[in-house]
């Protein structure tokens, strides 16, 4: 190769290194939290008729939901016995992971961690087992979350074969999560 050569394709590499396509997002608003959700997932309604958010990428079968309670009707379904867990964001755990053990075979949790995101405490664990709807092997990366008055679950699945796969684009979802009542 000759130095014109080398210097073109010096150039040629590092134009191309400039444009790389960027994984980017946007920020959707309610009237209780945010969350961003990348740009080439596509708005539903079909996945979740109590989710305000949900979002899917069909061809990587790939998908969100944001869920919301009042703390105060946590609360009273611990009061009236729906639920026999302590009023915290570990008892919500507890009755979320619960029902996910009734509904799913071979049901595992993992990869449990309390943390603060966004200035909201937070419960970030994973799940997995056989849908006995469906009979399929799912993968959740999920998420809670508690503010003053309510609490959240941000709820992100795939089929168990793309966990490794998917498992990076479910983090930026959960860590974009923000209350509109906590302020920083």
């Amino acid at each position: 190769m000759n130095l014109k050569k080398i210097i073109l394709l010096t150039l040629l590499i590092s134009i191309l290194s400039c444009n790389k396509k960027e994984n980017k997002s946007e920020r959707i608003f309610t009237e209780n939290y945010s969350i961003e959700a990348p740009l080439d997932f596509e708005r539903t309604t079909t996945m979740n008729e109590l989710a305000k958010v949900q979002y899917k990428k069909p061809e990587e079968d790939l998908h969100f939901i944001v869920l919301e309670e009042t703390k105060e009707g946590f609360l009273n379904g611990i009061k009236m016995g729906v639920h026999k867990v302590s009023p915290s964001l570990s008892g919500y755990y507890k009755v979320i992971t619960n029902h996910f053990d009734e509904i799913t075979e071979n049901f595992k949790t993992s990869d449990y961690g309390v943390t603060k995101i966004n200035s909201c405490n937070a419960i970030v664990f994973s799940m997995s087992g056989k849908d006995l709807e469906n009979g399929k092997g799912v993968y959740y990366r999920y998420a809670i979350f508690e503010d003053e008055k309510n609490l959240y679950q941000i709820m992100s699945w795939t089929n168990i074969g793309f966990k490794d796969k998917l498992v990076g684009r479910m983090e930026p979802i959960i860590k974009s999560f923000k209350s509109n009542s906590i302020s920083k």
